[in-house]
């Protein structure tokens, strides 16, 4: 079944929360945010996505949760504080104004973050980037699904147009030749009767030659009957595939409309043409 782009998923696992976005994009970009202290993770990280994502562009944002079991306190350095403070108060003594908290606060050094160990931190981390990359590719699994019913009954309207186009391609030689006929009766007037058989014809064949569009349509019914194996296999990640064989199938469809002879043929390459366009634009949203 084929796979969106787009999907959100996240996860609050062992006091970090884990949030990883995906939208369309034509090839695949991966993009990691972490807490400083963890940026030594990024590849190990970005392997970890890289194994479920073949296509789109992917945000991963971890950011520390606030879970109490696991949260602990900053640590303040009190005794920097008490120096930052008499200098401060001095300073403020001597120039006029006044000492607070969040003067010394805004100072570095005060408050910092407890230092972890780095590779008892992987595992925990680990474990929240897997559960995240679960809840999204289900999001995409979804979508998926949605995009699939929508092209299906697309390709089903493009079958019964081929129908149509069939019939009216066996029924465009003699619409040419009463078309012609007409003409000429138009013209030659009471003269009519000379018209030279043989000639209109000879005419009639080179316009069916020029006009025969029959291989056209077996390559089109081809391409049809292989993007709908193609969109009901199990395979995910078939996006490019299916753009590649939408391109064969407009290929068709111009060809077609440019031998066809008749109104009614060229209305309905029109109309399959709105539905490629259609199914073009479902198609982006796939990996």
């Amino acid at each position: 079944m084929p796979r969106s782009m787009t999907g959100f998923g996240q996860s609050d696992r062992n006091g970090y929360h884990v949030e990883i976005k995906g939208v369309n994009h034509r090839y695949r970009d991966i993009r990691i945010r972490l807490p400083k202290d963890l940026s030594s993770f990024e590849i190990p990280v970005r392997d970890l996505v890289h194994e479920h994502v073949h296509r789109g562009k992917v945000e991963v944002n971890v950011t520390r949760g606030v879970a109490a079991e696991v949260q602990e306190r900053l640590p303040i350095n009190r005794e920097l504080a008490r120096l930052y403070f008499d200098d401060l108060a001095g300073l403020a003594r001597d120039f006029g104004g006044e000492v607070t908290f969040r003067d010394i606060l805004a100072l570095p050094g005060i408050m910092t973050e407890n230092i972890r160990n780095p590779e008892e931190q992987w595992p925990l981390l680990q474990e929240g980037i897997i559960s995240a990359l679960e809840a999204f590719t289900t999001t995409k699994d979804e979508e998926g699904s949605r995009l699939k019913g929508d092209i299906t009954a697309r390709l089903e309207a493009l079958v019964r147009m081929h129908e149509r186009m069939k019939q009216n391609a066996g029924e465009m030689v003699d619409i040419y030749r009463e078309r012609l006929l007409a003409r000429l009766r138009e013209l030659l007037g009471d003269n009519a009767d000379r018209m030279d058989e043989a000639r209109i014809e000879q005419e009639v064949a080179l316009i069916a030659d020029r006009s025969d569009i029959t291989e056209e349509l077996v390559r089109l019914h081809s391409h049809i009957t292989s993007f709908q194996e193609v969109i009901a296999a199990p395979e995910p990640s078939v996006g490019r595939r299916l753009d590649f064989m939408l391109q064969e199938i407009n290929r068709e469809l111009n060809t077609i409309g440019s031998k066809s002879q008749i109104v009614n043929l060229s209305h309905i390459v029109i109309e399959a043409k709105a539905e490629v366009e259609k199914i073009r634009e479902q198609v982006q949203n796939i990996e």
